[in-house]
């Protein structure tokens, strides 16, 4: 898996960077590819001195410090920096292990980065290493020299140094870079919330906000394509029967709900930024009137919300945010995530209730504000069908299940395991084994306790 996803790279070499062969890394030498802000090339791989090191260490470091980009260890270079030949490298687990460690004990703070050994098929154990650098939302990365750090970047094919004006401006970014994330979490969220028919509904909103920005071009061509794969479709994990019925565009985000018409969204919303950012809301509650003890005649109107419909709402919309930033606005990297229930007031709590024949409440005390959860996954995690994205749940969802003073996601566990005991038989027991199977996931007949 490479988490680093650019669109110009992925034009250079006819692939997904997960997924480029030998003979389209070669290729490069045919089109005459010259290094760039994104892509350098080494004919050999890092030597062992101290030098050597702290070349690897700022050749990466730079890389997040810019744009991201690829890295190839076995592809010489001529003199204008286009590829000369692929002469190939020893491949081994030994050293990817090596350039590992490398990185992290020179270049602070740690940048994410992938190393993939691209076999040439003609001889075994031999090859190119691609080394793949996200752009750095923690930028910038500094490299170890004696008892100091130095800030690289790139600047187009070569490296240069950031100067200490430089340097204190990166670090002043890095912390607004942190609170627009927040502040951009928030909007978003409430966006959406406002388009909700909330007259007799409740909800559960998923807001996903990537660390380092995408985009796709948003024109007519988009929202047909996004139609076509929405309309009539339920976009749960588990299908509940609840289909979209309405799609549109608003400003640099598409849309699509389950209401009537553009105005107001009902059963199921998302809208989707060209930044890979998106927001997510499904039905989650049945609304009662219910006599408060101590009431007599007088009624309170309490949403109660069945645990595994929450959980199945977190679940499905962190995979459909995931698969947004991934697939349509080429995002990779980390996220940030936040989840909520609306609305939740005094004059409409809400409680936690078992569905499994008993009606009991999960936990010690009704809600009247609405509770939140914020967390940070890899967006490759909760893309993918898999056990990675059922810990993320069980993660998100517990973080609002405990405002209700109830510990744990009874339905998942934080190892990316299924108990399906806790799923009602008859609603979601067979789909709920039926899809472990088919993601290779882990299920469980325990009980919690």
């Amino acid at each position: 898996m490479v988490s680093l996803r650019s669109r110009r790279l992925e034009g250079l070499f006819g692939a997904s960077l997960g997924s480029v062969s030998h003979a389209q890394v070669t290729a490069l030498k045919t089109n005459a590819v010259s290094e760039s802000y994104d892509l350098e090339f080494k004919g050999e791989l890092y030597g062992g001195n101290d030098k050597a090191k702290r070349d690897l260490a700022g050749d990466i470091a730079a890389l997040a410090n810019t744009a991201g980009g690829v890295l190839l260890l076995g592809v010489a270079e001529d003199e204008q920096a286009r590829v000369a030949g692929v002469p190939g490298v020893e491949l081994s687990d030994a050293e990817v292990l090596r350039i590992r460690n490398i990185v992290a004990d020179h270049v602070h703070p740690l940048p994410t980065f992938d190393v993939r050994q691209i076999e040439d098929p003609t001889k075994a154990g031999h090859g190119v290493l691609m080394i793949a650098v996200l752009r750095s939302a923690s930028s910038p990365h500094g490299v170890r020299i004696n008892e100091g750090l130095r800030y690289p970047r790139r600047n187009g094919a070569s490296i240069i140094y950031l100067t200490e004006a430089e340097v204190a401006s990166a670090y002043q970014d890095r912390f607004t870079r942190r609170q627009a994330r927040h502040d951009d979490l928030l909007r978003y969220e409430r966006d959406l919330a406002s388009r909700l028919d909330i007259s007799d509904q409740t909800y559960v909103v998923v807001t996903l906000v990537p660390d380092v920005s995408g985009d796709f071009t948003l024109d007519t061509k988009t929202l047909h394509a996004f139609r076509d794969e929405t309309i009539g479709q339920d976009l749960l994990v588990i299908p509940r029967g609840v289909s979209i019925r309405y799609t549109t565009v608003g400003s640099h985000r598409l849309i699509a709900h389950g209401g009537s018409g553009p105005a107001k969204a009902k059963w199921i919303a998302c809208e989707l930024h060209q930044s890979g950012a998106g927001a997510f809301a499904a039905m989650v509650a049945n609304r009662a009137d219910t006599v408060r003890p101590g009431q007599t005649d007088e009624k309170t109107t309490i949403s109660r919300i069945e645990d595994e419909d929450l959980v199945l709402d977190v679940w499905s919309g962190l995979r459909l945010l995931a698969r947004h930033a991934r697939d349509r606005s080429a995002v990779g990297g980390a996220a940030t995530v936040r989840a909520t229930i609306v609305p939740v007031t005094p004059g409409l709590p809400a409680e936690l209730r078992h569905p499994r024949g008993v009606g009991d409440s999960l936990g010690t005390h009704e809600l009247t504000e609405p509770p939140q959860a914020t967390s940070v996954f890899d967006i490759d995690d909760l893309a993918e069908d898999g056990p990675g994205l059922i810990a993320a749940t069980s993660v998100l969802a517990a973080g609002l299940i405990q405002h209700f003073g109830y510990p744990e996601t009874l339905q998942m566990t934080t190892d990316g395991v299924i108990r399906t005991r806790y799923w009602s038989s008859q609603r979601y027991g067979p789909r709920i084994k039926q899809w472990a199977t088919q993601a290779g996931a882990e299920t469980t007949d325990d009980t919690v306790g």
